[in-house]
């Protein structure tokens, strides 16, 4: 078997996540990577249409904080249906870039959804935040206008980071070689696409998320000593208490996430990309995709809201196939009964005429008989 038999080709993953240099891996190592982004894929689409459902079912969770996580899912779905396929397709072998502008495209669709991830979560750091601290002010300002022109903020913001490498800011244009996309961006716009889409966001994000487990927990603490006079302020400062605990663990899990990436991409401007071994990119890089995946899984299993939604949505979908299961085989003993009544009534007055015949053939018999005699 030729070498070429025994390796499939990869590309060495760039700054905007997409590929640039041929390296071979082994075919184990790219199926499983392959398998993994397979997994993150349908995890996160399956999820997020879940979550889109119940909001759009229940009234109560169309609130402030879950109109940014729907925001945060706009962003994740773009990663995993229009960058993970293109990096599945190279790990396999059967994707080429066949156009300079498709290969700028895609790469900026994929610094767009970067840059959409880290401050949609950022913001709704800040939500939360404001939520607790200023909750009086909060509520005076967290109004579905204001919501809408934070979200738009923040995809415009994300998209004029990304069509900066377009407009000029790259070290060389956009060309396609060898069927590979060859996207060379300037140090100092990838220094600046990571302090302005991660490592400010994320300062911010460990920030506002400490201030606020400190304030949550000296409110939770005041009260359980006031319960009695305000019930429901109480129950509302206890719904705002879980919601930070919530967004805790989703920033904790994409921090995990993505730091490491991150920090590689950094290292590479340091030391040189060709320096860090090509096996790094893939781990780090499948590590930050795989929080396309996280991010919705977390928020499903840390609402409590959206669990019980989702619970009354699956019984009432199990009710209904009962019911019409039910109604079904109703509907079908009753035509049975109706066949068995017409086939009952039929022999009944098969048997009724039957005997009518034969008393009309006695009486026709006895007359004859008589008047024989």
């Amino acid at each position: 078997m030729s070498n070429n038999d025994s390796i499939s080709t990869q590309e060495t993953t760039n700054t905007s996540g997409l590929a640039a240099n041929k390296i071979a891996y082994s075919p184990p190592y790219a199926n499983g990577l392959t398998f993994l982004y397979i997994l993150i894929i349908v995890t996160c689409l399956t999820t997020y249409v879940v979550i889109i459902l119940t909001v759009y079912v229940n009234r109560r969770l169309r609130t402030t904080c879950n109109y940014f996580i729907v925001s945060l899912g706009i962003a994740d779905v773009m990663i995993v249906t229009m960058v993970m396929p293109v990096n599945i397709g190279f790990l396999q072998g059967t994707f080429r870039f066949t156009s300079s502008a498709e290969c700028a495209f895609l790469s900026t669709v994929n610094l767009i959804s970067i840059s959409a991830v880290s401050l949609n979560l950022c913001t709704v750091s800040l939500d939360r935040y404001f939520a607790i601290a200023y909750p009086f002010k909060y509520e005076a300002f967290a109004t579905t206008k204001t919501t809408a022109l934070i979200i738009g903020a923040v995809w415009l913001y994300a998209f004029f980071a990304a069509v900066l490498p377009p407009m000029g800011w790259h070290s060389q244009p956009t060309t396609v070689r060898r069927n590979a996309c060859v996207y060379e961006l300037e140090e100092s716009y990838i220094l600046f696409l990571s302090i302005g889409s991660f490592f400010l966001p994320a300062f911010i994000m460990v920030s506002t998320n400490a201030i606020v487990y400190r304030i949550a927990t000296n409110q939770a603490k005041r009260v359980l000593r006031i319960v009695p006079v305000v019930g429901l302020s109480a129950e509302k400062l206890r719904k705002n208490f879980r919601a930070a605990k919530r967004i805790s663990l989703i920033v904790g899990a994409y921090l995990i996430c993505w730091v490491p990436h991150m920090v590689v991409l950094v290292l590479a401007l340091k030391i040189g990309p060709r320096n860090i071994p090509y096996q790094v990119y893939p781990v780090t890089l499948s590590l930050q995709y795989s929080c396309s995946a996280v991010n919705p899984c977390m928020f499903c299993l840390t609402n409590r809201e959206l669990r019980s939604t989702l619970k009354k949505m699956l019984c009432a979908a199990l009710h209904r196939r009962r019911n019409a299961s039910f109604s079904s085989t109703t509907g079908e003993m009753a035509l049975e009964r109706r066949r068995s009544t017409v086939c009952r009534m039929s022999q009944t007055t098969e048997t009724s005429l039957g005997v009518k015949g034969e008393s009309s053939t006695a009486v026709r018999t006895g007359e004859a008989n008589f008047d024989g005699r």
